[in-house]
């Protein structure tokens, strides 16, 4: 029974482990995002010069695409979170007296009703760069000639996109993560 006891021990560790490393990437994603993003918006709101519109295009939808690709792989990393802390409860820690926590943090969280979900902070925090990359489109100095009714739509629906994704973690935070359960 020692034996059984220890695996379920190693096996708890190796997936908390990973649960860590997941938590990990999903603030280096976020850290990622607002940086590349904060570069590429600072270089374009520089006063002198103005840019072409092809140019001021090209530089949001660089920002539109790098905060796209980061909400992707947060939403990834959030879902290896949620589905390594519902296998830990359901398969783990019944089998070990006294391990609990993952039990004990689903209650905690549903009673909170994903007001203490890191992933809630992340949707929020990726809808504010979503809205600043759409609103630097439009406040952008462009060289005569002005924006491009194709060039508006493009980065309206890259905003839209990036919008729609944000949400999604703030909505599975609220939701708890339990369409994850439901895999499992």
């Amino acid at each position: 029974m020692d034996d059984q006891i220890a695996g379920y021990l190693k096996e708890f560790d190796f997936i908390r482990e990973g649960m860590r490393q997941d938590q990990r990437e999903r603030q280096g994603f976020l850290g990622f995002a607002l940086a590349a993003s904060g570069l590429i918006l600072g270089l374009l709101m520089r006063s002198p010069p103005t840019r072409s519109p092809t140019e001021v295009c090209f530089l949001v939808g660089l920002a539109a695409i790098v905060t796209i690709v980061a909400e992707k792989l947060t939403i990834r990393a959030s879902l290896g979170v949620a589905s390594a802390g519902i296998y830990l409860r359901l398969f783990v820690e019944p089998h070990v007296q006294g391990l609990d926590f993952q039990r004990r943090h689903a209650l905690y969280v549903s009673s909170a009703k994903g007001s203490v979900s890191a992933s809630r902070g992340f949707g929020i925090a990726y809808a504010v760069l979503s809205v600043a990359f759409v609103l630097a489109w439009f406040a952008a100095p462009i060289e005569h000639g002005g924006r491009q009714w194709w060039q508006t739509t493009v980065i309206v629906i890259l905003g839209l996109y990036s919008l729609y994704q944000a949400g999604e973690l703030i909505r599975r935070s609220f939701a708890d993560w339990s369409d994850v359960l439901g895999a499992w």
